[in-house]
């Protein structure tokens, strides 16, 4: 017959680290409206909001390095507690938190908002440890929160004082805290169960029924209240049958959903109630239904003894012990699938076996039910399940994840060498190959150039000749004009070609002259932009040379090389915190499987000793028979 192991702590659902951090957040000493003053605080949050949490610090910490906070200062501190927090660091939270609410206790400046932001913190933190198994660590955070608290908490942290306070063994503050609990609440209901679960530990069935029946009574509707209410009638049922009340039992049993979490061990029980009030055919039913299930259900594993012991106590031999044999088969089978999942466990990569890559995503197996497809993938089903499992996996994802960020990092600082290097390559060629003379030079010539410019403009406007400022077709015509007259000069008769020339060369000059103006502007113009370009490129040989000066060395290499130096030390931090991780992992999953299999041995065993026991009997049988006859 099964027995009633329920642990108190073990009722409330287990919330991921990430599902406390999206609630944390304080709104750090301040209120909710306030206008975020400093940019970089700003995009901590923005970070922080996306559950980048990752980016959040890095942006925390670079702004704390810098002084950029402003008047944020105390609230990035409390931001980075919850981020610590979300990581799972609950005791570097609890520090952060400490250190920043005892300054509340000395700032007289709003503070409601403060001490509302301190109860949310404390709260918090003793979920973390509640979480943890730490019911003493919990109750002392707990302790912290205003005894007046009366927000959305309220309720829960009564809660979850009793409930550590019920894990020390106080049943008494348990009790008066549920009378606490207004009865429409789900934490009412919680507590309910846990007091009940600890009167049945201890054997005392008649009082913890009705708290059982407290909580089957309430009319259920989100989905975590109604594995509540399947998780009281199992135990309600399982009550009343230690306490031989089958019929109530029974009817216990029958209450549970079919497609809820405590569907096997209903099944389970609703078999031994009829077992036990001799109806053996109806405990066949939910048994043969069971018996189809994987054997790492407890309840399954049971079901294949639990069928053949049915069919004995019909009389029915034959098939009792063909069934043990089946039962034989199966559980052997299953010992042999589980040794090889062990030897997996302990030895394989664990990146494939569990479906994730070093540098995965953070969101894997929080935000979807996918599992990697493998002969081991029934056990990884069953290993999440576990709550210790389940911690170790995540802190192994935070690592992977940490050492994706320092391999990011690390590329980075090499991309900033080969830059550096670059530059500096570029200002050796600049002072050693003697280019700075080059720049010299050609800023002299130029200068001599827009020098003889200017003066021939101002010869131009002195003179009032605008021959001087003639553009290039026109020289081209007055060259032209001058080979004609000294090709008219050499010939004879000549005179009306002479006449023609003068007045070509009078219409060039009155051209000249009307357009004198406008000429000499532009001209003057242009000349001053060449100045100003000109000055410009004496201010940047200036700086040139003020940099070669003052720049014997490059001054980011030190820094690029510190950096480098950290990232390598935080990178072989990090691989032996993985190699650790993946050994304890390794560890959790591997005792768990270890369990499993001394559970299908002690089956095995039972079943084996059932066949044993038949044989003797249908030999004392066919003896006994001989003798007579």
């Amino acid at each position: 017959m099964p027995r009633l192991t329920t642990r108190s702590k073990q009722l409330a659902r287990p919330l991921g680290a990430l599902a406390l951090c999206g609630s944390l957040y304080l709104a750090p000493l301040s209120h909710s409206a306030e206008t975020v003053q400093s940019l970089r605080y700003g995009a901590s949050l923005f970070h922080f909001y996306q559950r980048d949490y990752f980016g959040a610090l890095t942006e925390l910490t670079a702004a704390q390095k810098l002084d950029a906070l402003g008047p944020h200062t105390n609230g990035a501190e409390l931001l980075r507690g919850g981020i610590s927090l979300s990581y799972g660091m609950d005791k570097e939270a609890q520090r952060i938190f400490s250190e920043q609410l005892a300054l509340l206790d000395h700032d007289d400046t709003d503070s409601s908002a403060s001490a509302v932001d301190a109860d949310r913190a404390w709260f918090f933190l003793g979920k973390m440890a509640w979480q943890r198994g730490d019911s003493g660590r919990s109750l002392q955070a707990l302790g912290k929160m205003h005894e007046d608290y009366d927000g959305a908490l309220e309720h829960e942290a009564l809660y979850l004082r009793a409930s550590a306070a019920l894990a020390g063994g106080d049943l008494t503050s348990a009790r008066a805290a549920l009378h606490a609990l207004p009865q429409h609440t789900r934490w009412h209901h919680h507590l309910s169960y846990n007091v009940g679960a600890t009167f049945a530990a201890r054997g005392d069935w008649a009082r913890a029924t009705p708290y059982f029946q407290r909580v089957s009574a309430y009319e259920a509707e989100a989905s975590e209240d109604l594995a509540l209410r399947d998780k009281s009638l199992t135990a309600e049922g399982y009550a009343f049958l230690y306490g031989e009340q089958y019929a109530q039992s029974t009817a216990a049993f029958e209450q549970v959903r079919l497609q809820g979490p405590y569907a096997t061990r209903a099944l389970l029980g609703f078999g031994w109630a009829s077992a036990q009030q001799g109806n053996y055919l109806d405990a066949l039913s939910p048994w043969q239904q069971l018996a189809q299930r994987s054997l790492l259900d407890a309840s399954a594993r049971e079901s294949l003894l639990a069928v053949p012991y049915a069919y004995n106590q019909l009389e029915r031999p034959g098939i009792a012990l063909e069934k043990y044999r089946l039962a034989s088969e199966q559980y052997t089978r299953e010992l042999q699938d589980l040794d090889s999942a062990i030897t997996a466990f302990r030895d394989e990569p664990l990146g494939p076996l569990l479906g994730i890559a070093e540098e995965g995503s953070a969101d894997w197996l929080f935000d979807t039910d996918i599992l990697p497809v493998s002969d081991h993938s029934p056990y990884l089903q069953h290993l999440i399940t576990q709550h210790g499992f389940q911690v170790a996996l995540r802190e192994l994802r935070d690592l992977y994840s940490i050492a994706a960020h320092l391999e990011r990092a690390r590329q980075r600082l090499q991309v900033l060498e080969e830059v550096d290097a670059h530059q500096q390559a570029t200002w050796r060629e600049l002072v050693e190959e003697n280019r700075r003379e080059s720049l010299a030079q050609r800023q002299q010539t130029l200068t001599a150039q827009q020098a003889e410019l200017r003066r021939r403009l101002q010869q131009a406007i002195a003179q009032g000749d605008g021959l001087l400022l003639a553009d290039s077709r026109q020289t081209a015509l007055w060259n032209r004009l001058e080979k004609a007259t000294q090709t008219a000069a050499q010939l004879s008769g000549s005179a009306q070609y002479h006449d023609r020339l003068r007045l070509l060369r009078g219409l060039l000059v009155w051209e000249h002259n009307e357009q004198y103006p406008e000429r000499a502007w532009q001209a003057r113009r242009e000349i001053e932009e060449l100045e100003a370009l000109a000055a410009q490129t004496t201010v940047g040989l200036q700086r040139v040379d003020a940099a070669i000066a003052g720049r014997s060395a490059s001054d980011f290499a030190p820094r690029i090389a510190s950096l480098v130096q950290q990232t390598s030390q935080r990178s072989e931090q990090v691989a032996t915190a993985i190699t650790q991780s993946e050994q304890h992992l390794r560890q959790v999953a591997v005792a768990e499987l270890e369990r499993q299999g001394e559970q299908l041995r002690r089956a095995l065993g039972q079943s084996q000793l059932a066949i044993a026991q038949l044989h003797d009997q249908a030999l004392a049988d066919i003896t006994g028979r001989d003798s007579y006859e």
